[in-house]
């Protein structure tokens, strides 16, 4: 049963393809450089290798390592898995930009007084690279938090953390994401709203395989949704 939403007194927000779009942006960006690596490498061209990295994500999710299962397939030596993940990762942070209405969305929640937080995973420095580009260090979040790709602490544990340390409970909490196997998981399983936003990649994959999967609380096409769910507006919000 879905807590009471007039009872929220704060929002975590995931921030790829949450609050901008990551998977037409940067992850595009990233494969087509990698392309080039690996065009090489296994003698075809670079649109192949663009397209090769997207299948394998497809058959595999899209938690799956895609250069492991490429290195694999081609047999090449196991130190190109590191090299053509960095290579992905590690790319130029630039020409990206908020979904309409994020800033203004921020900004009415916190004169309603919600605590807002910002939890996000991966490399830290590329993640707050992105933060800090797209502006959102500007006092919008009371707290932003990295969850490093390769650290021992997941999502739940720092939304544990965030309960603990703001004195909230977990039906007090509105999770708003993309990843139904990331944050829209931990939400659930510590008893949080979750809202699923309606893009990207984790959403298409979600929608391919979403009988076999939990169901978030709610589902948004547009982050401005979140004030009309907050105030029983009508919308988009199923």
């Amino acid at each position: 049963m879905v807590s009471d939403i007039a009872r929220t007194k704060a929002i975590i927000f995931d921030l790829d393809d949450t609050l901008y779009d990551c998977s037409g942006t940067l992850v595009v960006r990233g494969r087509r450089r990698v392309a080039k690596t690996m065009a090489k490498l296994i003698g075809c061209s670079e649109e192949e290798a663009f397209q090769l990295q997207n299948e394998v994500e497809e058959k595999n999710g899209t938690k799956c390592n895609v250069y492991e299962h490429i290195v694999a397939m081609y047999d090449l030596h196991p130190s190109y898995c590191k090299k053509l993940l960095d290579e992905y990762i590690f790319i130029e942070i630039s020409d990206i930009s908020l979904f309409p209405g994020v800033t203004d969305t921020l900004i009415q929640l916190k004169r309603q007084e919600y605590k807002l937080f910002l939890v996000t995973s991966g490399e830290r420095q590329v993640q707050k690279h992105k933060i800090d580009m797209l502006g959102l260090g500007n006092n919008y979040f009371d707290k932003i938090l990295i969850v490093e790709r390769n650290g021992g602490k997941k999502k739940r544990d720092y939304f544990e953390d965030i309960m603990q340390h703001c004195q909230l409970k977990s039906e007090e909490i509105i999770c708003v994401g993309d990843k139904i196997d990331d944050e829209i998981a931990a939400g659930k399983m510590l008893g949080m709203i979750t809202v699923m936003y309606e893009h990207g990649r984790h959403y298409k994959s979600f929608l391919q395989k979403r009988e076999f999967q939990i169901k978030p609380d709610y589902t948004i096409k547009n982050i401005t949704d979140i004030l009309k769910l907050l105030n029983k507006e009508e919308s988009d919000v199923k």
